[in-house]
């Protein structure tokens, strides 16, 4: 909604900066790009999905940017800490420049108003749509926030701010685990986050090899170390656009059904299809996922046979067994 928050300021009279160059902090899509005035756009995200998209409409730009910009616009994310971490960038991307953050009131720009504020001058500030938009001059005061480095929590595992269950072993990854039978033969583990599941698989089970696949460049780069294994190879692919170059014996995942805060459950259908493309006549599909999702019938749609083989308040554990040869 940065559009129209940022419209709404300039029909209020208040003064947004023409300049030749922009970068965009992690931006929804290119519509808000296109919202700022400025000659040349470029866009920093580390969202496979998100990537492609706005590459297909003509923005350059990915994980990492390199040069210096007149502008920097921060779309605020979910994670507070990655919020702060990309005000800190903005800052070094435009140094001479101003720097706008816009959020929705969902997404806790209030509070990160609050703290931009206690740290240095804001130039306007802006309320619309649900949300605001603030910008100020931009200054190497918040050096404090920057969480680029790794961090190592449980059992030594690497975490980056921002990614999926960063500060802890995602506990519905560890149900699946558990429930787990011995696997064995060629495994992907889609949606692999930041690896704890095929890091379990390679010490734990015989298999020959592990494709994770992963949307998310910092999870994906922390799989890489994380499962630091000859068997294991690491895709920054989002599902849909991930072709893979063999059939699986196996396909562990938790997938995601979240797109920003509302909940999705078509994600976690996707995934269940792409598994399905994937495995091998007699394969099996191990997935864990809250209770409440409903998934059973895309499951029956897709495979011969499927059962719960775990399960408590919070989560349940599926098998599918056998994909059939229809696609949905």
């Amino acid at each position: 909604m940065f559009r129209a928050r940022l419209n709404h300021a300039q029909r209020t009279g208040m003064q947004v900066a023409d300049c030749q160059s922009c970068v965009h902090l992690f931006p929804e899509d290119g519509s808000d790009m296109d919202a700022f005035p400025a000659d040349a756009q470029a866009f920093v995200h580390r969202f496979f999905p998100t990537v492609a998209r706005l590459t297909a409409q003509g923005f350059e730009g990915g994980p990492t940017i390199k040069g210096q910009f007149d502008a920097a616009v921060v779309h605020v994310p979910r994670s507070k800490q990655l919020a702060r971490h990309l005000v800190n960038w903005a800052c070094q991307l435009a140094p001479d420049g101003i720097v706008y953050v816009d959020g929705a009131k969902t997404q806790g720009i209030e509070s990160l108003m609050k703290a931009v504020k206690a740290i240095t001058p804001l130039t306007g500030v802006v309320s619309a749509a649900h949300g605001r938009l603030f910008w100020f001059h931009a200054t190497g005061q918040f050096a404090l926030w920057d969480a680029s480095s790794l961090r190592e929590i449980e059992n030594g595992f690497k975490t980056q701010a921002g990614i999926f269950s960063a500060e802890h072993i995602d506990p519905g990854s560890a149900f699946l685990a558990a429930a787990l039978e011995p696997l064995s033969g060629h495994i992907a583990d889609l949606g692999a986050g930041w690896g704890y599941l095929s890091h379990h698989l390679l010490s734990e089970h015989p298999v020959s090899s592990i494709d994770l696949v992963e949307g998310d460049h910092a999870a994906a780069s922390c799989a890489r170390l994380n499962c630091d294994d000859t068997r294991a190879q690491v895709f920054w692919q989002g599902i849909d656009s991930w072709e893979a170059q063999k059939s699986y014996d196996h396909v562990v995942m938790n997938p995601p059904f979240h797109e920003g805060r509302k909940g999705e459950p078509d994600l976690g259908k996707a995934f269940i299809r792409k598994a399905a493309g994937i495995l091998k006549k007699k394969g099996k599909l191990w997935m864990v996922a809250n209770r409440h999702l409903p998934y059973e019938e895309t499951l029956s749609q897709l495979f011969v046979d499927f059962r719960a083989i775990a399960g408590d308040k919070r989560f349940k554990v599926l098998l599918a067994l056998a994909p059939r040869n229809t696609r949905l």
